[in-house]
């Protein structure tokens, strides 16, 4: 906001000076003057349209992170499923039951989704590094989840592989904790087969 005040007040300043130059000036050096400024101006103009397209696809992809995150929030199950992964992960290992089953495939949909959006650069991983990769990681590289369904249907899931693969080297790059890493979904056979990024 402070900087769009300031490049108006310039941009205005430089209006002013132009129209005063072709006032007490010649044809010629006036003109010319004004011709300066005036493209000067049309410069300025620009950059301020450049610097508040970007804010505006910033606050557009902040409020698109929000609605994702609420989706998850949403989907029946997912937050049931997220609680139980937790308690597997502090040890409890048969919180689990086959009534689960829709409700661990439609939270790894969610994750696939988010795979896509991430390819397509709808969303970069530093903006959604803190909100979401609690949720994937906690899903991707847990034992039971692994064997039940990410690998004998591994793929149905490339996306998650895929996003696996890079946000784990993003996460490594800025040497980051990765959740679970001790069962990382990268240790599991055929990773590197679906895990591959084809244009």
């Amino acid at each position: 906001m402070k900087r769009n005040r300031i490049i108006t007040i310039v941009s205005c300043l430089l209006l002013i000076v132009a129209l005063f130059c072709t006032l007490f000036f010649d044809d010629s050096i006036g003109g010319r003057i004004s011709e300066v400024i005036t493209i000067a101006t049309a410069l300025i103009g620009a950059i301020a349209l450049f610097f508040q397209f970007k804010r505006d696809k910033d606050i557009n992809q902040a409020s698109f992170v929000v609605e994702f995150g609420k989706s998850f929030e949403e989907k029946e199950g997912c937050r049931d499923i997220m609680q139980k992964l937790e308690r597997y992960r502090k040890g409890e290992t048969n919180v689990f039951t086959k009534n689960d089953y829709t409700y661990i495939v439609s939270y790894l949909q969610w994750c696939e989704t988010l795979s896509i959006l991430v390819q397509k650069n709808v969303l970069n991983l530093k903006t959604i590094d803190n909100l979401y990769s609690y949720w994937f990681f906690l899903i991707t590289n847990n034992e039971y989840i692994q064997k039940l369904e990410l690998v004998p249907e591994a793929e149905f899931y490339k996306g998650v592989y895929i996003l696996h693969k890079i946000w784990t080297k993003y996460k490594r790059k800025t040497n980051q904790i990765i959740l679970e890493d001790n069962t990382s979904l990268e240790k599991v056979e055929n990773y590197d087969k679906y895990s591959e990024q084809k244009d």
